[in-house]
């Protein structure tokens, strides 16, 4: 446990080094062309096929479809009363995914992928990350 604790406050001391030394892309459209809009089947088959693709950019549709696919299964699992290990194993399946459509959608509004560590800051990085993940596009 104290060993846990120690690694966690380790983490969190060196976190905010970690933006100091990187350094993203310069001007407009840095990280690449605006994406275009996708359904919510094509967002899910981005979800899953972009699974280690932390390059690039992801629409405001394929970010969200994906996290309302995210969520009715995380909820459907949860209402079936499935076993814990099936969320467990749902839940590492999707984290690289999660992550790897949350940086591509924060590259659409020409932000670094690195900023959605904001988010685990709850709740006002929360909110701050959301308000990101509603932004246009930005150039």
């Amino acid at each position: 446990m104290h060993m846990t604790i120690a690694i966690i406050s380790i983490a969190l001391l060196i976190t905010p080094f970690l933006f100091l030394l990187y350094k993203p892309p310069e001007g407009p459209n840095r990280f690449g062309e605006a994406a275009r809009n996708v359904n919510f089947i094509d967002a899910i088959k981005r979800f899953f096929s972009n699974y280690f693709n932390f390059t690039g950019r992801a629409s405001r549709s394929e970010f969200w479809y994906a996290m309302l696919f995210y969520a009715a299964v995380s909820f459907l699992i949860g209402f079936i009363d499935a076993p814990d290990i099936v969320f467990s194993i749902w839940s590492l399946i999707t984290i690289i995914p999660f992550l790897s459509v949350s940086a591509r959608r924060l590259h659409d509004t020409n932000r670094s992928g690195w900023l959605q560590i904001v988010s685990w800051f709850a709740p006002a990085g929360t909110i701050i990350a959301i308000v990101w993940f509603c932004k246009p596009p930005g150039d």
